[in-house]
């Protein structure tokens, strides 16, 4: 085609040159070209035309509509935002309309006007203004339909000649009544809206059926040019070019002198705004897309046709909670409002030589406009003042997106990279049904998904070695040395506690539930790495984990759906399961599709040891780095682990009933930049609460307990005994632990006071003196 396009512009150039040029040769010359070009549309050249089979089974893009459990709509996917009538729908007055205005001679013609045709000629291609009109209705239907493709030269006459030959072929396969419905359905009338059912409800709250010949006229006039003639936004032209439609059906005798003038109203709208769908939505919708395209691939119909969401009009009925979406959205929208004043006062760069005056300064210096006025020569002192000047620029505002804020450049800047942002997600542990989706803080805002978005996990990882210890016949009252070591063989590896106390010892059941590192690095060795990750594997996690001990403090990075994947086989009694999203998909008949089932993976560990596991993990909530969870008096037993990485860059927490896991993630997007005060148990764990809380409001919870045959470990959380000796002692001292097994059925201030006293035997109070205090200080149930 390059070659064809260089002899026609020699030829040109040649005929402009010509001593004995003459108007025949211009004339020769387009008749030959225009020949040329029907010739290589019609073989395929400038892109295939369809056949008539394929016409004879067009089908319009339909948009799919997404619902949530309780089969209410929650989301649409489409091309263009379109459904179909059939033609008992189809008010005559649009018919009318639409033929005098846009087609008169569409009844005597075959999808080609040649009348009009030489209009199309003469400034398409003689004046190349590439709007020579002349279309037919079926023309401009095969327009909609198949669109235009962009050529490297002459575009729109050879656009023009392919729309010639699909039309034709339409006008072989369809009825005139056929084309007018097709044509009804496909085109647009701005606002994103295509197809006359969306446009006639839009504004006027209709069904096309019910419209007025004055509102047809005025719907029919929007074609024309529908942002020019937008009702809503322009209504005085587009009353104005309403009246030119009914001129054009008092011209055709259409309607008579009587009729016009009754439709000569002001023009009237009911406008109907469409429902505004949360843009936190968007991010489920794609993750829904995702998984959908995966069975779509796998699952072709009969015909071979492979379903798409955006053509098919589906009915996608999910898994997704309506309520527990809810409380998603509202935890995270007061926890961010809150935690975000904090983190523009205690936001920090430790990872940043020179803190962060000097990373803002890096990035103001990088800043186009800053770049443009240092390569103009300007001073330090002009660009310092210009970078301080305020006016208005966008600042995102939670709940209310965009909005201009009086800012200087470098308070943009650090407003934009102290931004905090979330994820969070809620699924059944034993089903796997993804009942809350939360990808982020807005999707216009920022569209990476932090649901399935990989990162470093901190101490969420440690359950998963502590269970990897159970399997391999650890006791929970296995008492660990809390000793602050350098690992030679790791490059002099010095793991660190979060709050750098060391010395004595933990029981296994105590270390974890105080997230201590130096015990889970211990474990870690002990147990070593290869059985870590296989167990891992096991328990849901698909991402690729280094083969290093740093694993048990969280180095690998992981999403939080695997993170919460793993939970789920520890709360649901050790069973893996696999999230999934759809529920069912059905046809816009009916017809039913797909329908999923629950799907396992088998034991990852033994009943025993998950219990005891269960039982360790109820302690963080409850003692442990958890122990905020007891200020929202939640009534049942949460099981979980916070989380937090290195300078507090990401905040975790993964809380579980049962029935359900519910976790949390909360950071930054630029990793140099760190919450100074921003802990997994005061950035996510809140957010899991509050969805705990407000589950257990209602009048059938759908949540129970945890039960366990024993509600206690025979030992205390923490021993000043090195670890040996605090074993040997808390194994043997059979009067301390049926003091203990007394302790379980205190309430919770007596329960505070004897575990002040667990450490009695170790400082040197006997067993009388204990048992005289627990007869003398603590009130025992009177059943």
């Amino acid at each position: 085609m390059k070659q064809l396009s260089t002899l026609f512009f020699k030829f040109l150039q040649f005929v402009k040159n010509h001593p004995f040029k003459t108007a025949g040769y211009f004339f020769a010359s387009i008749i030959c070209l225009l020949f040329l070009l029907v010739l290589t549309t019609y073989l395929g050249l400038f892109g295939s035309i369809p056949q008539e089979a394929e016409l004879k089974a067009l089908k319009n893009p339909i948009t799919s509509t997404l619902y949530g459990s309780d089969n209410e709509p929650i989301g649409y996917y489409f091309l263009q935002n379109r459904s179909n009538i059939d033609s008992t729908q189809l008010n005559p007055f649009l018919v009318k309309a639409l033929v005098a205005t846009e087609d008169a001679r569409f009844y005597s013609h075959r999808g080609i006007d040649y009348k009009s045709y030489g209009r199309v000629l003469v400034k398409s291609i003689l004046l190349g203004q590439g709007k020579g009109g002349g279309s037919t209705i079926t023309q401009q239907i095969a327009k909609n339909l198949f669109g235009r493709q962009k050529q490297f030269f002459l575009s729109t006459p050879i656009n023009k000649i392919r729309e010639l030959f699909i039309a034709r072929r339409l006008e072989n396969i369809y009825s005139k009544e056929e084309i007018l419905l097709l044509y009804f359905n496909t085109v647009s009338f701005g606002e994103n809206l295509y197809g006359i059912e969306k446009a006639a409800e839009r504004f006027f709250n209709k069904t096309p059926a019910e419209l007025s010949l004055a509102e047809c006229a005025t719907l029919v006039g929007v074609l024309k040019a529908p942002t020019a003639y937008n009702p809503r936004n322009n209504p005085k032209k587009s009353q104005e070019r309403r009246n030119v439609v009914l001129k054009q059906l008092l011209k055709y005798n259409y309607i008579n002198d009587s009729t016009y003038n009754e439709a000569l109203t002001p023009l009237e709208l009911q406008y109907t705004p469409p429902k505004k769908v949360s843009s936190l939505t968007a991010y489920y919708k794609e993750f829904v897309k995702a998984e959908f395209d995966t069975w779509a691939q796998a699952n072709p119909n009969e015909g071979g046709h492979v379903y798409t969401l955006e053509a098919d009009g589906l009915k996608i009925y999910t898994t997704i909670n309506p309520y527990v979406q809810r409380y998603l959205e509202r935890s995270m929208t007061r926890q961010l409002e809150r935690l975000q004043k904090y983190m523009e006062t205690y936001w920090t760069s430790e990872t940043i030589e020179g803190g962060k005056d000097v990373l803002i300064d890096k990035l103001i210096a990088g800043q186009p406009p800053i770049k443009r006025l240092k390569s103009q020569g300007k001073s330090d002192d002009e660009i310092a003042r210009i970078t301080n000047e305020k006016k208005d620029r966008n600042y995102w505002e939670i709940g209310e997106g965009f909005q201009p804020r009086s800012q200087s450049l470098r308070d943009s800047i650090v407003s934009a990279i102290t931004r905090l942002h979330t994820g969070m997600i809620a699924v059944h542990s034993k089903t796997g049904r993804i009942m809350g989706y939360l990808g982020g803080i807005d999707y216009g805002f920022s569209q990476t998904d932090q649901v399935t978005n990989k990162k470093q996990v901190g101490s969420l990882f440690k359950p998963i070695t502590y269970l990897t210890a159970l399997q391999s016949g650890e006791d929970p009252c296995t008492f660990y040395d809390n000793v602050l070591r350098t690992y030679s063989q790791y490059e002099d590896w010095k793991p660190r506690n979060a709050n750098n106390t060391y010395g004595g010892s933990y029981s296994l059941h105590g270390a974890l539930a105080n997230s201590i590192n130096t015990v889970a690095v211990t474990l870690q060795l002990k147990m070593g790495n290869e059985r870590v990750i296989n167990m891992a594997k096991k328990m849901g996690i698909d991402s690729e984990i280094p083969d290093v001990p740093s694993i048990v403090l969280g180095t690998a990075e992981l999403s939080l759906l695997e993170t919460v994947r793993a939970y789920a086989s520890i709360s649901n009694g050790g069973y893996t399961i696999s999230p999934f999203a759809i529920d069912r998909i059905e046809t816009q008949e009916g017809q039913l599709l797909f329908e999923a089932k629950p799907a396992y993976g088998g034991r990852v560990a033994s009943t025993e040891d998950i219990a005891a596991l269960q039982k360790m993990m109820e302690e963080v909530t409850t003692e442990g780095s958890g122990k905020a969870m007891g200020f929202y008096e939640i009534p049942f037993n949460i099981i979980g682990k916070t989380g937090t990485t290195q300078n507090n860059g990401d905040g975790w927490f993964i809380g579980a009933s049962p029935e359900l896991v519910v976790g949390a993630w909360v950071g930054t997007l630029d990793k140099r930049v760190q919450f100074g005060r921003g802990s997994g148990s005061q950035t996510a764990l809140p957010m899991v609460a509050s969805v705990f809380k407000s589950l257990s409001s209602w009048k059938n919870p759908m949540l129970t307990q945890f039960e366990y045959e024993e509600h206690y470990f025979p030992c205390p959380s923490f021993s000043e005994l090195p670890a040996p000796e605090a074993y040997a002692f808390f194994q043997s001292d059979t009067t301390y632990l049926q003091q203990l097994k007394i302790r379980d059925s205190l309430d919770i201030m007596s329960r505070t006071k004897i575990d002040s006293l667990i450490m009695a035997p170790v400082i040197g109070i006997d067993s009388i003196a204990i048992d005289t205090v627990l007869q003398k200080e603590l009130v025992l149930p009177s059943n």
